[in-house]
C-alpha cells in the first residue's frame, strides 16, 4: 500500500504548516502581473508563481479551468505544474470539480490521480450532483493509489445554499448525507482517502460539518479575497484543524509579480497556518 495522501500531508504539514496555495491563471491575475493574455502568460505565471510557492506551501491547488481555456497547450502546463510542484515537495489538488458515474468516472480517475494517470495529481476535486456513490471509481483509485478525493460538501457560494441545505428523505440535509458517505468510505483509516470540501466563510456552520466527518481531511477555500482569515478558519474547524488545508489564491497572486514579495506572503501565510 503506498503512503497515503493523508498521511503526507499531516507530515508536511508538521514541517511548513497546512497552507495550499491555489495557482488561478484568470486573465484579470495575467493582467495585474501585466503578462499578455496567452500561452505565454501562463507559463510565465505559473513558473514564477509555483516556483516561489512549492519548497514553501504544504499544497498547490491548480483551478484547471484556468488551464482548460488555452487548450491543449494549457492542459499540457497544468502537468507541468503538478510535476514542478512534486519537484518542490508540495502535494498537489488539481481542482477539476469532476463528477460522473461508471466509466466516466474511472476515466476520470485515470485521467488525475496518482501515478500513473495522465496528469499524475495526489488529488482531484468532485462534486455529487450525480449522487456520491456514483463516484466510487474515483474513491478506489484514491486508496488503491495513495491518491485523495475531496468532494464539495458545503461551499460558501450563496448559490450552493439552496441545494446543499436541502432535506433528504432520512431528514439530513444534502451536505450532511455526503458527510455521512464520506464517513463510511474512511472507516479503515484514522484519516481515509476521501476529503471534504468546506467553504472558510461559513463561520457557526462549520462545527456541526466537522462533528459528522471524524476521519477526513478538509480542504477549506475562500481565505483571503473571499474574506476568511487563517485565523477564522482554525476557530471553526476547532479541534479538527489538524486535519485541514485552508486555501489561499487571489490574496497570494496580488502579491505578484515580484518574487520577493510573493515569498513573503507566502511565508507569512504558512506561518499563520502552523498549528500553536
Amino acid at each position: 500500500m503506498q503512503n497515503s495522501f493523508a498521511n503526507r500531508f499531516l507530515a508536511l504539514s508538521r514541517e511548513r504548516g497546512h497552507l495550499c496555495v491555489g495557482i488561478d491563471p484568470s486573465s484579470e491575475a495575467l493582467a495585474a502581473w501585466d503578462l499578455p493574455h496567452d500561452f505565454s502568460g501562463l507559463v510565465r505565471f505559473c513558473d514564477t508563481l509555483v516556483g516561489i510557492a512549492a519548497p514553501r506551501a504544504a499544497v498547490i491547488k491548480p483551478q484547471s479551468a484556468f488551464f482548460e481555456r488555452f487548450g491543449p497547450d494549457g492542459m499540457q502546463e497544468l502537468k507541468r505544474v503538478v510535476w514542478q510542484t512534486r519537484a518542490g515537495g508540495a502535494l498537489t489538488i488539481v481542482d477539476a470539480k469532476r463528477g460522473d458515474l461508471g466509466s466516466t468516472a474511472t476515466a476520470y480517475g485515470d485521467a488525475f490521480l496518482g501515478a500513473g494517470s495522465a496528469f499524475g495529481s495526489d488529488a482531484v476535486t468532485a462534486h455529487a450532483y450525480l449522487g456520491i456513490d456514483a463516484l466510487a471509481p474515483l474513491f478506489t483509485r484514491a486508496k488503491s493509489h495513495g491518491a485523495a478525493v475531496f468532494v464539495v460538501v458545503r461551499s460558501s457560494n450563496p448559490e450552493g445554499t439552496l441545494l446543499q441545505s436541502a432535506r433528504t428523505a432520512g431528514g439530513l440535509s444534502v451536505a450532511e448525507s455526503f458527510c455521512e458517505a464520506i464517513t463510511r468510505q474512511n472507516a479503515a483509516d484514522d484519516v481515509g482517502p476521501i476529503g471534504a470540501v468546506v467553504g472558510a466563510t461559513l463561520g457557526d456552520e462549520t462545527a456541526g460539518i466537522v462533528a459528522r466527518l471524524p476521519n477526513a481531511l478538509f480542504l477549506a477555500p475562500g481565505v483571503g479575497a473571499q474574506g476568511a482569515t487563517v485565523a477564522d478558519v482554525k476557530r471553526a474547524f476547532g479541534g479538527a484543524y489538524a486535519r485541514c488545508i485552508p486555501s489561499v489564491s487571489r490574496a497570494i497572486a496580488m502579491a505578484g509579480p515580484n518574487e520577493m514579495a510573493l515569498a513573503d506572503r507566502i511565508e507569512r501565510y504558512a506561518d499563520e497556518s502552523r498549528l500553536a
